[in-house]
């Protein structure tokens, strides 16, 4: 019997696997305050909270063999020398670094290279400037900083770590010794001494102590993980592997991992992340897209309508003319290709013709455009053979049928939507090198319907960016 805990923006989700090879779910909501503009934050209590609250509506846990992490990425949660926070934990969604970014062209261009990403705020770094110069009280009081996850494997065991995947997203992370980067730390200004060590994310950080037990609702004694960041722990659970296969996950943004399968390091793109994986020597690229389901929503808002309707609507369209509406998607500015904080949406073309159905599909023409786009980036690398995708904001029929004829090729939906708990279940497995058979993922393939204007329509889009983007 394992245990996963995915500690997601959000929410909480645990997924237990039986001694009967059962899958078993529970899921617990907490909120992201932002009381001032550009703050991101959670009471990092609300975690607590959360997984009490789902722990307690699973099965009896007698039998549990270990227990494995998955967890929000690029958060920091900073404590003292007790293990208790400071104040909240400070969200990947923030926006409070941004000031601080230029500090960055401080560094050498090499070691620039070894960090492997570009400087966006929310980024640990980013964070960690704010709090010295902005809470300079609170930073010198911090013993040392957590990611998400990481807190609260340290409430649970008493151990202090953090994973390589974990510690490649936070700008402070060396590539090529795959170890803090104390020359980028102490030209940026930052301490040494509180970052946490890094472990392997399938080695043991510990067992569940009293004090755990008590608080979470856990065996005493049970062995836990180390554990991963959310997004590489999701490839780790779908086995993705090979450079030939993308994974496009679509939530309220959109983000393609692409596996990096030579050990020499890749080039530095402005436009790409590169993460750790989960097992040793894993890497992948990532294009991150910031407008999808979130944009989707604000625009079904817009039209007043609701998706059942909009879908039996959209199903009657006949899709071999070339719609004359554009919607650009760019309501948060953008990241992959374009890596500018401006916001740059719109709908383009609009007509006494147009009704909101109209509208609602070029909304979903253009968010899949977004995603062809971080496609195109990703394969400048090579081709790409297979495409995967997960995510619940690509539940219906018609929307994963239309992503993949914007795409041009197959699309395998995996109809998991707890792909990262099911991961965080694999880490615990394999943490014991227990040869436990996990249920297959099971998927649907989606062939791409042809779209005689699709290219063009493609190039008005990507046209209709640069035209408007220079008017903003």
């Amino acid at each position: 019997m394992y245990l996963g805990i995915d500690l997601g923006t959000g929410s909480v989700k645990l997924m237990l696997v039986d001694g009967a090879n059962q899958i078993h779910t529970a899921s617990s909501p907490y909120r992201v305050e932002a009381p001032e503009a550009g703050f991101a934050e959670t009471d990092p209590a609300a975690w607590i909270v959360a997984i009490r609250d789902a722990v307690a509506r699973l099965p009896d846990l007698t039998g549990l063999k270990g227990i494995g992490f998955s967890g929000q990425m690029h958060g920091v949660v900073a404590v003292d020398r007790e293990g208790a926070p400071l104040m909240p934990a400070i969200l990947w969604a923030d926006q409070r670094g941004g000031p601080y970014l230029g500090r960055f062209d401080t560094l050498p261009p090499a070691m620039r290279l070894r960090l492997l990403n570009t400087p966006v705020a929310g980024m640990a770094a980013t964070t960690l400037l704010w709090l010295k110069h902005e809470r300079p009280a609170l930073y010198d009081r911090t013993a040392t900083i957590l990611f998400p996850k990481d807190y609260v494997r340290l409430l649970m065991t008493g151990a202090i770590a953090t994973d390589y995947s974990d510690a490649s997203g936070s700008l402070l992370y060396d590539f090529e010794t795959r170890d803090w980067c104390l020359g980028a730390v102490d030209t940026l200004g930052l301490r040494t001494d509180f970052l946490p060590p890094i472990h392997p994310s399938l080695s043991q950080a510990g067992q569940i102590n009293a004090s755990g037990a008590r608080l979470f609702g856990l065996p005493e004694g049970t062995p836990v993980a180390v554990g991963g960041g959310d997004a590489p722990v999701g490839m780790y659970g779908s086995g993705l592997r090979s450079s030939d296969e993308v994974q496009i996950s679509v939530g309220s943004g959109a983000q393609i991992f692409r596996p990096i399968e030579t050990d020499r390091l890749p080039d530095l793109n402005p436009s790409l992340n590169v993460f750790e994986g989960i097992a040793t020597h894993d890497r992948y690229q990532v294009a991150a897209m910031l407008n999808a389901g979130i944009v989707l929503e604000w625009a079904r808002a817009i039209v007043k309508s609701d998706w059942h309707s909009i879908y039996a609507r959209l199903n009657d369209r006949h899709l071999g003319q070339a719609p004359s509406l554009l919607f650009l998607p760019y309501l948060n500015g953008e990241r992959t290709p374009y890596m500018s904080a401006t916001p740059c949406g719109a709908w383009l073309g609009l007509s006494l013709n147009d009704d909101a159905f109209d509208m609602m599909f070029a909304a979903l023409l253009g968010v899949a455009c977004t995603i062809r786009l971080g496609l195109e980036t990703l394969d400048a690398a090579g081709e790409i053979r297979t495409i995967r995708a997960v995510g619940g904001s690509l539940r219906h029929e018609y929307w994963r049928r239309l992503l993949a004829s914007v795409i041009g090729q197959p699309l395998v939906i995996s109809e998991r939507t707890d792909i990262s708990a099911f991961g965080a279940v694999r880490i615990a497995s394999d943490m014991l090198q227990d040869t436990l058979r996990l249920p297959e993922d099971p998927t649907t393939v989606y062939q791409p319907s042809p779209l005689p204007w699709i290219e063009n329509y493609f190039s008005r889009f990507k046209q209709a960016y640069s035209s408007l983007i220079n008017l903003t």
